[in-house]
């Protein structure tokens, strides 16, 4: 007869391993908070989505001024629309990026933010606030950031977190509460990057993500030169470069993605080719006047001259200090990037062999030419706006940071994010900022 292995000796109850609660579970049970948990950890992209594009909404509603919009371009742009025009009828004083032709005065601007206005002004009118489309739409830019996020090896805590500095720890919150029209046009820009990195990290649909991308191009058109990074997304380009082995599926892809996004940049090169004669935008520069502004009198509109004053206000801007209180002051001419957003220091610990952080490096880098080189920082503004171009891949690459965990400094810097851009928001609403 075998001998019996004798049982284990039972430790103390203090000396035991505490059991690693599950996913949600987390918050003190039986109470309505970890009840609500469990239930989006069972449901964290529906219920999940829902939530967070709810949350984010009534954040950006509350924080938004009640009058309408003054820079309200794009509500009368899409009331030209609504009535079979390209130009707005009136030009008052405040607006003065507009171009005369046509029988009345073109708006420069992409016309993405427009075209989405227009159910919102047939039902209500060109009295509609447009901040009010704009805190909207970026809270659909958020509910998709959740969804983004869900595609990374991230636990509940950290996707929430990721995604509320997204939405409230950086320029995105001032951006889209305000809904002018420089700003709702990155909003618009936002909501479709996200939509199209989306898709192409699923590498399904090409030509959905082609559409999606070129849509948020012509929101914003430095995002345009993201297509690079989001087609080695989509067909999976990793480092070291080389090219994927299903290489007849990576041409598909490829083909597919391009005839995605010529749709909606062909439609604007008709645009451009109604409004001024030639395919190309030149709309800026028929602006009256604005080569004799100070910020491109020198130089013009691009140049490589104007690179240092994008990294002064990109790396070293900082606050205005006044000798009374609340002290901090923002400044209309931004704040630093990892001011604005410290845990986005974080992006140093970014492995450039993970193809995702690559694909991100790429976009983040292109998008910046036509950015670094343009004569106007971003003012008026709270933190570098410009960066939310490319503020989509830097949350992909810092996702692929926090894969690996996320220290307590770092939770802490995601929080001082939040309160960083929510003490801006306060100061800006008592109108505590100056240049």
């Amino acid at each position: 007869m075998a001998e019996r292995t004798p049982p284990p000796p039972t430790l103390p109850a203090r000396h035991r391993a505490r059991p690693r609660a599950p996913q949600g579970d987390r918050w003190p049970a039986n109470t309505q908070l970890a009840d609500l948990v469990r239930y989006v950890a069972r449901r964290p992209d529906s219920v999940g989505t829902a939530l967070v594009t709810i949350l984010a909404a009534a954040v950006f509603l509350f924080t938004a001024e009640r009058e309408p919009q003054d820079f309200d371009y794009f509500v009368r742009l899409a009331d030209a629309f609504l009535d079979g025009r390209l130009y707005v009828l009136e030009a008052p004083s405040w607006l003065n990026e507009l171009v005369p032709g046509g029988g009345g005065w073109y708006v420069v601007y992409p016309p993405v933010p427009a075209i989405l206005l227009m159910p919102f002004v047939a039902v209500f009118g060109t009295d509609f606030p447009q901040q009010v489309a704009s805190c909207l739409f970026g809270a659909i830019a958020v509910g998709l950031v959740w969804l983004l996020l869900g595609r990374f090896a991230l636990d509940l805590r950290r996707r929430l977190i990721l995604t509320l500095v997204f939405a409230f720890g950086t320029v995105f919150w001032y951006v889209a509460e305000t809904g002018s029209a420089w700003y709702l046009g990155h909003v618009c820009a936002v909501l479709f990057s996200v939509a199209a990195v989306i898709a192409a990290m699923d590498r399904r649909f090409p030509v959905l993500v082609g559409l999606l991308l070129g849509l948020a191009a012509i929101s914003r058109l430095p995002v345009a030169l993201a297509c690079v990074g989001v087609l080695m997304l989509l067909v999976g380009v990793g480092w070291p470069l080389r090219l994927p082995r299903d290489r007849l599926l990576a041409i598909r892809q490829t083909v597919g993605f391009g005839v995605g996004m010529a749709i909606p940049v062909g439609l604007y090169f008709g645009y451009n080719l109604a409004r001024w004669g030639t395919l190309m935008d030149q709309g800026y520069t028929r602006i009256p006047g604005v080569l004799e502004d100070p910020i491109y009198e020198k130089f013009g509109i691009f140049a490589i001259e104007y690179i240092p004053r994008h990294l002064h206000a990109i790396f070293l801007r900082s606050w205005n200090f006044v000798d009374e209180p609340p002290f901090f002051q923002p400044s209309w001419w931004g704040l630093g990037l990892f001011l604005t957003t410290p845990v986005l220091i974080w992006l140093v610990r970014a492995r450039l062999q993970d193809p995702r952080v690559l694909a991100s490096a790429v976009a983040t880098a292109l998008v910046a030419i036509p950015i670094v080189t343009h004569g106007n920082v971003g003012i008026a503004q709270f933190g570098y706006r410009f960066s939310l171009d490319a503020q989509v891949f830097l949350f992909v690459a810092l996702a692929t940071v926090f894969e690996r965990g996320m220290s307590r400094l770092a939770w802490l810097a995601a929080i001082a994010s939040i309160a960083i851009c929510a003490y801006a928001i306060w100061a800006i609403s008592i109108e505590f900022i100056a240049f």
